[in-house]
């Protein structure tokens, strides 16, 4: 009994309107008891008709038995789980977003990662019935959350996504693309959706790797990050990225590759919006899945177990009672 409580203990205000009825009561009583006090004790019987006071006090009692009764009940009183099995439908959607050192452009304010990080925020807060992942790449991808409904999990992690935490530099699309397969394949997802977010032109291998995720039933969609004219990526320590000519790298979004590579995938393309433009374009492309392309997620859930109707089942009884001609 160490876990007794109640799951729903407002209920014991309805006791308030019991208690009020018993202090009326209490004082009318009080009023006839102060016969007792004045009449000499002997002529009581022949003033008094038959025993009222003792005959009225019973109903009384036995309302107040039956009211806390009830809202004993209603609050539902409960020291014990028990295991039940949750089912929930729900639609796989893994997000791929891009690490490569061009993220930190700045032509879109304040630099193209973080605003990813924003959209992902955005993203997640539409996902509620939708099982999510993230894979971050870069040269290679990296899982960091699987297949899970627990967004928060995921949005916990987003502060920490950074160019600096791959260890190796580079922009292989095609490789994230293949990990995700590897996750909705795992999941025996029939019906995903893979969410690239990226600013880097797609590599020779990731058209095929989009007609894969086709051909498996899943869709990709892609978000391009940044701007036609582009802008010098920040170095580590100070200035910005120079190639082999020591000339400053300009990183230009390249929007024909990216809506080639959504095409062959099946999804959309999209360019990041200062509205949720580009994200709901994006969901209204993800057309809802029938009955039997939906995956069913089964859990073994723990729920209190009530013990209310028990006590029920003991006022039906004594509420009978109240049935009897003059009682109430």
């Amino acid at each position: 009994m160490e876990h007794f409580h109640f799951v729903r203990p407002w209920w014991f205000i309805a006791l308030l309107p019991l208690l009020g009825l018993l202090v009326r009561w209490s004082m009318n009583v009080r009023r006839q008891n102060q016969w007792r006090d004045q009449v000499d004790e002997a002529l009581l019987p022949h003033l008094l008709v038959g025993q009222t006071l003792k005959a009225s006090r019973w109903p009384v009692a036995l309302l107040s038995v039956l009211w806390l009764l009830a809202v004993t009940a209603l609050a539902g009183p409960v020291w014990e789980k028990q295991p039940a099995p949750v089912f929930r439908g729900l639609q796989e959607r893994v997000l791929i977003v891009d690490l490569s050192l061009s993220m930190n452009a700045r032509d879109v304010k304040p630099s193209r990662l973080e605003r990813i990080k924003q959209k992902l925020h955005d993203i997640l807060d539409q996902t509620t019935d939708s099982q999510t992942a993230l894979i971050v790449f870069s040269a290679v991808p990296y899982v960091v959350s699987p297949l899970t409904d627990d967004v928060q999990t995921i949005r916990a992690m987003l502060p920490s996504l950074s160019t600096d935490i791959v260890p190796v530099q580079g922009s292989r699309t095609s490789l994230a693309l293949d990990k995700a397969l590897d996750l909705l394949t795992q999941s025996k997802s029939k019906a995903g959706s893979v969410w690239l977010l990226t600013d880097s032109t797609p590599d020779t291998d990731a058209t095929e790797a989009a007609r894969q995720l086709a051909v498996a039933g899943h869709r990709l969609h892609v978000i391009g990050v940044g701007s036609d004219e582009g802008a010098p990526i920040p170095a580590g320590r100070g200035g910005f990225v120079k190639d082999a000519s020591d000339n400053i790298v300009i990183a230009k979004l390249g929007i024909d590759p990216l809506r080639e590579l959504a095409g062959a995938g099946g999804g959309v393309f999209s360019r990041t919006s200062n509205t949720d433009t580009d994200i709901e374009r994006l969901l209204s492309a993800d057309s809802i899945p029938t009955s039997n392309e939906v995956s069913t997620l089964e859990r073994q859930a723990e729920v209190w177990l009530e013990r209310g109707p028990f006590i029920v089942l003991l006022l039906l009884p004594a509420v009978a009672l109240f049935f009897r001609r003059g009682v109430l």
